[in-house]
């Protein structure tokens, strides 16, 4: 070893030797160590939550994957499909689910298990989520001893009967369209659901009904259900309606049931019920009825009504062709507080639609189908079977049967033969059995009034006919009316009693028939009328006015020695037209220097103005004037002046109060100024004391328009009587003021202020 010195030169080594000690390897290993005991932990929680293994079995299993699929409890995933195979037979899918622990009880008996799958029509929507997350395996329902091997359902099963819920079946041969979770409703509130809807071994339709528990003691044992339609279509007499009970009965259907008057005891549970088809089917709940019918075309079951005097009180339940006696039987059930209808001598007919040359009937039915129309007999005794008839063919005998019959009789009869209603009042209370000719040759009308309405008829009755169409045309309106279908076809014959009303007629009471009800309520002795020209007279169609209201008629017009003589019937009641001075006089359209009068008569024709005179003594001829001078009028009641600047106001001019003529314009001239006009007026005496001293006059006439909600009316009666109007009031002050004397003068305003149109006197008669 070499030994050197060291060299103040070289530099100082400082350095010092430190000993390092050898580390250990272990801890590497507590990582891995970690990770292997969280797996084994989480592997042993897989293994202890999960629970035993079950089989399914379905007919087929679209969208089911093996690791993918999950079986769903209420929503809470329950379980994890480990395989899905086919059987040995290869006719049935082997789904194998493991179960979580906590779902092991739905490895029991009673567990269902189904198919989850979108679902989208009219009726129903379910299983939205399967879009997104895929079709699952359902179960629902578990219960019973263990079981690992199930049969699975291709729908979901039936909604579960809720706590409190009782079930009532219905049964049908052909119900209409409801499904599961329809509503059923009583009076209107829905009182619980369709539950289900099941074949029985006969072939008939079980509905399983859930009713909520507060509306238990509303299902009785006298109840009845009928089907709601989603919508119903109804087309009659009265228009065409469409009904939708609401958005729920439209996608679902629905049921109603109700006990109507007939109370019964609370229903027990699974009670059964027949489904009928309309709530007026359900309220014809009578004893049953056999009728048999030759021919039974145009006649439905749960369709076809039975009627009473036109109102529907039973219908057709069922049908059926009985081959050995060759008719149809139909069993037919009234409203059970009319069974007492069905007397032995009843009848029962089908009324169809029926057009041939003798007569025309049942046309309403064209509209609302064939029906049954029950005519109820005398007997006291029941029956349950009948023999119906038809009313096609020759009936008069039946019907000659069924009531009061009467003979009408007229110069001519066109229009009317059998068939032909009788109205009373608007009511059909009889028709007419045959049209045929007297020994003279004059045409007559056999009639026949129901039993029900004989005393209607009494020797007092004036019958008239009645016109398919009526055309009206006067000062102020124009009117086209149409009775109805029926008289539309073949006319109508109407009576009534003008009058006190005598004794009730007997069995073939002949009585005139009339051309209309206005000659028929012209019902005085005849009053002749002579004048030296009667052109625009016509017999039946000129009226007689007084004040412009009709109070007759012209019967008949004639020529005797030179001169036209009308034979006028008046209404009853006016009497005093009769009196001795009385004047009559015909109305035709005039244009003079003086003004322009009659021109309504251009469309009402011309008619004959009367004004009674003053004698006591009466008498049935009269010397009738060309025209009635301003004289006459005058001496007819109070005479009053009316001045104003200027107005239109003319001759013959009426004046109104509260809509009712009460007198007229005679006379038209300048004031003694000349720098205004004066209308001389004359009122009629039985209206004299409406006038009184603080009496206002306006002119009323022009067009006026008011416009209302949704409603819009033009009153223009100076376009087709241009002559004007005046109106009248009296303030309604306590005391009245004094009644105005012949020769009073009052101002006539142009127009009338708000207040006057209120004013509502209290004045007596004298």
């Amino acid at each position: 070893m070499n030994h050197h010195k060291n060299n103040p030169s070289d530099p100082i080594d400082h350095g010092e030797v430190v000993r390092v000690k050898k580390r250990s390897s272990a801890w590497v290993w507590i990582f891995p160590i970690l990770a292997a005991a969280s797996a084994g932990w989480f592997f042993y929680q897989e293994i202890d939550s999960m629970g035993p293994t079950i089989e399914v079995y379905f007919e087929e299993t679209p969208g089911i994957f093996e690791g993918k699929t999950r079986l769903t409890y209420r929503g809470v995933e329950a379980g994890i499909i480990q395989a899905v195979t086919l059987d040995k037979e290869l006719g049935n899918v082997v789904v194998k689910i493991r179960l979580k622990k906590f779902a092991a009880g739905l490895a029991s008996r009673d567990t269902v298990f189904w198919i989850e799958r979108p679902v989208f029509n009219i009726a129903e929507m379910t299983g939205i989520e399967s879009i997104v997350v895929g079709n699952s395996i359902q179960a629902s329902m578990p219960g019973g001893p263990p079981c690992l091997s199930f049969r699975g359902q291709s729908k979901p099963p039936l909604v579960p009967l809720k706590p409190g819920y009782f079930t009532v079946n219905i049964e049908g041969r052909k119900v209409p369209f409801l499904n599961k979770g329809a509503p059923v409703y009583h009076r209107g509130i829905t009182a619980g659901f369709v539950r289900s809807k099941t074949l029985d071994a006969t072939g008939n339709t079980i509905i399983e009904l859930s009713i909520a528990p507060e509306f238990r003691s509303t299902v009785r044992t006298t109840s009845r259900f009928w089907s709601l339609p989603a919508s119903r279509l109804s087309l009659g007499q009265h228009g065409f309606e469409i009904d939708i009970e609401g958005i729920e009965a439209l996608i679902q259907g629905a049921i109603s049931y109700d006990h109507f008057e007939r109370e019964g005891m609370e229903a027990s549970a699974n009670l059964l019920f027949p489904l009928l088809p309309t709530e007026f089917a359900a309220q014809c709940s009578g004893s049953p009825l056999k009728v048999d019918f030759d021919d039974g075309r145009g006649l439905l079951p749960g369709q076809t009504t039975v009627n009473y005097l036109g109102y529907p009180i039973g219908f057709v339940e069922t049908m059926q062709i009985d081959p050995s006696t060759s008719s149809l039987e139909a069993t037919i059930r009234l409203d059970p507080s009319l069974d007492s209808l069905a007397r032995e001598d009843s009848v029962f007919r089908i009324v169809r639609p029926h057009i041939s040359i003798e007569q025309i009937s049942g046309l309403d039915t064209l509209l609302t189908g064939a029906y049954i129309s029950l005519e109820p007999g005398s007997s006291e005794s029941l029956a349950t079977s009948f023999r119906g008839v038809s009313s096609e063919g020759n009936t008069s005998e039946a019907l000659a049967d069924s009531g009061l019959q009467i003979i009408l009789r007229a110069d001519e009869l066109p229009g009317l033969g059998n068939g032909t209603p009788l109205l009373h009042k608007g009511i059909v209370v009889g028709s007419v059995l045959e049209k045929s000719l007297d020994d003279d040759g004059m045409p007559i009308l056999r009639a026949v009034i129901d039993h029900a309405y004989s005393a209607t008829v009494s020797e007092q009755s004036r019958f008239w006919r009645v016109a398919a169409t009526t055309v009206k045309a006067g000062p102020g309106v124009l009117e086209v009316e149409v009775e109805n279908l029926k008289s539309l076809l073949h006319g109508g014959i109407a009576f009534d009693s003008f009058g006190a009303k005598g004794k009730t007629s007997e069995p073939d009471t002949e009585f005139r028939l009339y051309r209309t009800e206005a000659a028929a309520k012209a019902v005085s002795s005849p009053v002749r009328i002579q004048f030296k020209n009667g052109r625009g007279l016509a017999a039946w169609r000129t009226e007689v006015r007084y004040l412009g209201i009709p109070v007759g008629l012209v019967e008949k017009v004639e020529t005797k020695n030179g001169a036209v003589v009308a034979t006028v019937r008046l209404d009853q009641g006016n009497d005093d037209l009769l009196r001795k001075g009385s004047i009559y006089s015909i109305v035709r359209p005039n244009i003079s220097l003086q003004g322009i009068t009659g021109l309504e008569t251009l469309i009402s024709g011309v008619y004959i103005e009367c004004i009674p005179g003053d004698s006591t003594q009466k008498t049935d001829f009269f010397v009738g004037r060309p025209t009635i001078e301003s004289e006459d009028f005058l001496h007819g009641g109070l005479t009053i002046q009316l001045t104003a600047p200027e107005t239109p106001i003319t001759l013959g001019s009426p004046i109104v109060y509260r809509g009712i003529t009460i007198g007229s314009i005679v006379e038209r001239n300048l004031t003694p100024d000349s720098r205004g006009i004066v209308l001389t007026a004359t009122i009629d005496r039985q209206y004299a004391r409406l006038v009184r001293t603080n009496t206002r006059f306006w002119n009323s006439s022009g067009l006026q328009a008011s416009l209302g909600f949704l409603k819009f009316r033009i009153d223009a009666e100076t376009i087709v009587s241009p002559v004007g109007r005046i109106s009248m009031g009296t303030p309604d002050s306590a005391p009245l003021d004094p009644k105005a004397k012949s020769g009073a003068s009052y101002e006539l305003f142009s127009a009338p202020e708000p207040s006057w149109l209120k004013w509502n006197p209290a004045i007596p008669e004298d």
